[in-house]
């Protein structure tokens, strides 16, 4: 699997980890759960970014200077 394919995967899991935070913020269920679900969501959504703009390692470039 692909760095790209991985990252849309990340960045999916944390937007719904970001919307089930908001329906338990909707619920007024405003405990430990919302806190928990709403950093990794972000953290997913940040790492999937990251790994889709990241350039792939060429190990034919490092040869050919």
């Amino acid at each position: 699997m692909t760095d790209k394919i991985r990252g849309a995967i990340a960045i999916l899991v944390g937007v719904f980890g970001l919307f089930q935070s908001y329906e338990l913020y909707r619920a007024r269920r405003v405990d430990w759960h919302l806190w928990v679900e709403l950093v990794a969501g972000t953290i997913l959504i940040a790492l999937g970014i990251w790994r889709i703009r990241r350039q792939a390692v060429d190990p034919t470039a490092e040869l050919l200077k």
